[in-house]
């Protein structure tokens, strides 16, 4: 995992080593923004001017893989879910996504009534919302399902926001920071603050970060060389934390670790158990650091989408073009290994393009297209098993072609090999036993193929038969444990019904006993009032 950083130059520091492993870039200016994709593959970079990038570390070297053609760009931010949707700020107030894979606008947002340039971005934790921060204080939510926007925070104590982030697990609760030291909490739901924190900071607050351990801990620096450290469910500041440089920006990991950035280029990396002091400082940059982000925990994930770094290596000119289909996971690329650009094409033919063990056992239909006059044939149905069998003896021999470079059919073409199974001590024999030794040589082959064919449909049946078994005896557990849940739960709704109705009964009885004991009292207080009157005569 990395701990990247940015100035004129983005640097990339080893969480467990804190070594520098790699560098990229170097800019005039001071680059305004940094983030990682929410599956740790890609880096989104915002330089001076507001051009973005999207940069790749899994390589040995930080790699570019895509640049967004939007004009006068300002901010940006990847969406919570993968890699492919970047929101993207633009000066004039405008609000676009950005498709990475099919590289193209999907939606342009309305712009708002009173339009000022983006400066920060940020998705919900469930990606239903959008939040949009302008130069001129407003905070605008877009409905990510409406596609419109659906609320404008503003914040009566400033008019300048220094930092906005929406809660990682919380959907509503969106926090920002001014430039007057105020940290605001605001629910997007009610449109109100759930805390206020005023004059927390005596100068401009740098940035904001939530704790990914405790959803209740959030984290402030400021330009006053002080971290404060909140409880966002007591609204209460627990720790105070005073060092000795300017803070500029703010991250948090998994791991409890916290980088701070400051004004005179270094990192100091904190443990959040322990804030006395901190126990690392990187001294990598010579500029201010405008921006400290960690690169998230890896997450499996089931998607098929293309990745980035696998689009452009198919795009690229040095990229060898092999027959052999690629794979259109992106799981492949955790590791830092590069690329292979060079691949051996030698023993690859136009029959052997599967990349799975399914075709070595002949389960993968659509890899075999090729019979042995090099012609496509149709694809089998799979209700004829007898086809089913003679294809797959025609894939064996086709891989069997591969293996060798001779093109020709005929064993008579061997004759001008000199055969080592027929020369003894390096002394060749006649003509009459190479040709018969030859001939041995096609029937050991055909007897061998024949063999192999058979045993590989034998295995093909028993496999197909076992996975059918598997899926069928699957299948009828998931619908005897669905029926048996169905059962409970109707069990406990006849239960809870029962139970309802024993206490309206017992209600209507309360009320009838109720009546009764007032007519009671009523009928007591008459005849009281009688003996009164009687006693007064």
């Amino acid at each position: 995992m990395y701990l990247s950083s940015i100035s004129s130059r983005l640097l990339l520091y080893d969480t467990i080593s804190w070594d520098l492993k790699k560098t990229y870039g170097s800019y005039d200016g001071v680059m305004r923004d940094i983030s990682w994709s929410d599956d740790s593959k890609y880096i989104l970079q915002v330089n001076s001017i507001g051009l973005i990038e999207i940069l790749s570390p899994a390589d040995h070297d930080v790699r570019s893989l895509q640049h967004i053609p939007i004009k006068d760009t300002w901010s940006a931010s990847f969406h919570r879910d993968g890699h492919r949707n970047v929101a993207v700020g633009t000066k004039s107030g405008i609000v676009k996504i950005w498709d990475t894979k099919n590289k193209n606008i999907t939606k342009t947002f309305p712009t708002p009534s009173q339009p000022s340039c983006v400066t920060f971005l940020s998705y919900n934790a469930k990606n239903t919302s959008l939040a949009a921060t302008m130069l001129n204080g407003d905070t605008v939510i877009y409905g990510l399902v409406s596609n419109i926007p659906v609320l404008t925070v503003k914040l009566t104590c400033s008019n300048s926001i220094s930092a906005m982030k929406f809660h990682h697990e919380s959907r509503s609760l969106l926090g920002l920071a001014t430039d007057e030291g105020h940290v605001v909490l605001r629910d997007i739901t009610t449109n109100k603050d759930k805390a206020f924190f005023e004059n927390i900071h005596a100068s401009p607050v740098s940035d904001i970060s939530f704790s990914l351990i405790n959803k209740d801990v959030m984290l402030s620096s400021g330009y006053d060389k002080i971290i404060q450290v909140y409880d966002i469910r007591l609204h209460n500041v627990v720790s105070t934390v005073r060092t000795s440089y300017t803070l500029s920006s703010l991250a948090i990991n998994a791991e409890n670790q916290v980088a701070l950035g400051t004004k005179n280029g270094h990192v100091l990396i904190y443990d959040l158990r322990d804030l006395t002091s901190p126990y690392k400082v990187l001294k990598g940059h010579e500029d201010e650091i405008s921006k400290v982000a960690f690169q998230p925990t890896r997450r499996k994930t089931m998607s098929a989408e293309l990745s980035l770094r696998e689009e452009v290596e198919i795009n690229s000119p040095l990229k060898v073009q092999s027959p052999v289909r690629t794979r259109t996971s992106d799981m492949f690329f955790v590791n830092d290994t590069p690329p292979r650009h060079n691949l051996d094409v030698s023993a690859v033919g136009p029959e052997n393009k599967a990349d799975s063990f399914l075709v070595m056992l002949g389960l993968d239909k659509s890899n075999v297209e090729f019979d042995d006059d090099n012609k496509s044939i149709n694809e089998e149905r799979k209700s004829d098993k007898h086809e089913l069998r003679y294809r797959q003896l025609d894939a064996e021999k086709n891989i069997s072609k591969v293996s060798t470079p001779l093109n020709s059919r005929t064993v008579e073409n061997f004759g001008c090999f000199p055969s080592p199974l027929c020369i003894p001590n390096g002394v060749a024999d006649d003509k009459k036993d190479s040709n018969s030794n030859l001939s041995n040589i096609k029937v050991n082959n055909n007897n061998l193929q024949s063999a192999t064919g058979t045993i590989d449909t034998k295995t093909t049946d028993d496999l197909k038969d076992f996975i059918k078994m598997t899926l069928s005896d699957v299948s009828d557990d998931n619908r005897n444990y669905f029926l048996h849940i169905m059962m409970a739960l109707t069990k406990q709704k006849l239960y809870l019904e029962k139970q309802l109705s024993c206490m309206n009964q017992q209600v209507q009885n309360l009320v009838q006993n109720q009546n009764a004991l007032v007519e009671a009292n009523r009928k007591l207080a008459l005849q009281i009032d009688q003996l009164k009157l009687q006693n007064n005569f």
